[in-house]
């Protein structure tokens, strides 16, 4: 990519009163040089090739198509993985992304479970020194289609530091009885933007999106979840739960849209905000669109300090406020990270809090 351009991401179906400033994330400067350094480990029954990013160029993703368009400009490849038919693949196929201070990385990443098929995909977004003050960028796209009563389960762990700007962006679709489950853990300080989007276009198809997330310093979250229902019986489940500290910014569209023909179909989301200091900055936006009288849908949101008599009673077992704070702070990732299968992986979020977090009464 020859020059660095300016991005709209993470725009939402339906925008809401432009005075708010919340339809969509404006990110300035955005370049990209080389494709990132990625391991991968891939059990046997699934299938690795290279294919050519650009015939995903017109793929629907959570952040959007300018997100497409780097990726296509980007000239790198993408890193294809398939589960065959009817395969239930119970290794998970672990990629490993590492970044340097000053990178300008990006990485395309194709995921296919094919009918009847079953699939885990663990992705960590990490550095080696997440202290170096040199401001850096990576960017990941990943695709997925889950074919018909196939089950995708995507998890993604980022431990980034505030020097990084990263730029997380899923998108795809699911046949008749598909499944799509997304867990996503965010760690890192710095400047966060995910998309994820699932177009559920078979009938009975389901998805289910659980993110945690602790965000501290100056750093910001945007975050696009997009549930598209077109099909009858569809269900989609958006949960997010996190923390914001120190000067931190977040804001989290959540859209569930149930098309005019999805009769039966179900969509519920929700979202629970724990904010430790005051000068935190939380911006929330449940959004359902509804063009069928069929349906079920609900949203929600808890936001806010800790409830008065809880932290009295923690205090009178000796806790002090910041001890109370810090510890149900790890609680919400610890109740996203449960849901992981992947005892490895939990332990690893576990030791980066124990790491960075103090929850330990002295």
């Amino acid at each position: 990519m020859e020059s660095a351009v300016n991005m709209k991401v993470n725009r939402l179906p339906s925008i809401t009163w432009n005075w708010l400033r919340m339809n969509e994330a404006h990110i300035e400067g955005v370049k990209v040089e080389k494709t990132g350094d990625m391991k991968a480990q891939v059990p046997g029954g699934i299938n690795a090739e290279t294919l050519d990013a650009s015939r995903y160029a017109d793929a629907k993703t959570g952040m959007g198509p300018e997100m497409s368009a780097l990726s296509v400009s980007a000239g790198v490849s993408s890193c294809s993985y398939t589960a065959g038919e009817g395969k239930k693949i119970t290794e998970p196929l672990r990629l490993d992304f590492n970044y340097q201070p000053g990178c300008r990385d990006i990485n395309n990443v194709d995921l296919t479970a094919a009918a009847g098929s079953e699939m885990t995909v663990i992705m960590k977004f990490g550095t080696d020194d997440e202290d170096a003050a040199v401001d850096s960028l990576a960017a990941v796209q990943t695709r997925y289609h889950v074919a018909q009563g196939a089950v995708l389960h995507i998890i993604q762990v980022q431990t980034l530091g505030e020097h990084f700007t990263f730029l997380n962006d899923i998108g795809g679709e699911c046949d008749d009885n598909g499944r799509i489950e997304v867990i996503q853990i965010v760690l890192g300080n710095g400047q966060t933007y995910l998309g994820t989007r699932a177009d559920l276009k078979g009938k009975q198809s389901y998805f289910r999106a659980d993110l945690g997330y602790v965000v501290g310093g100056n750093g910001k979250l945007d975050i696009n979840y997009v549930a598209d229902h077109p099909a009858k019986k569809t269900e989609s489940l958006i949960n997010a739960s996190g923390v914001l500290r120190n000067t931190a910014h977040k804001l989290f569209r959540g859209t569930i849209d149930l098309h005019r023909g999805c009769a039966g179909s179900v969509g519920n989301e929700k979202e629970d905000v724990l904010l430790i200091d005051d000068d935190v900055v939380n911006q929330t936006i449940p959004l359902i669109l509804c063009d069928e009288e069929d349906v079920v849908g609900n949203h929600g949101a808890t936001i806010g300090r800790l409830d008065e008599s809880l932290l009295f009673y923690l205090q009178s077992r000796g806790l002090d406020e910041q001890h109370v704070y810090e510890m149900m702070a790890r609680a919400r990732i610890d109740a996203v990270s449960a849901l992981i299968p992947d005892e490895q992986t939990r332990n690893e979020i576990s030791s980066y809090q124990d790491r960075h977090y103090n929850t330990e009464a002295e």
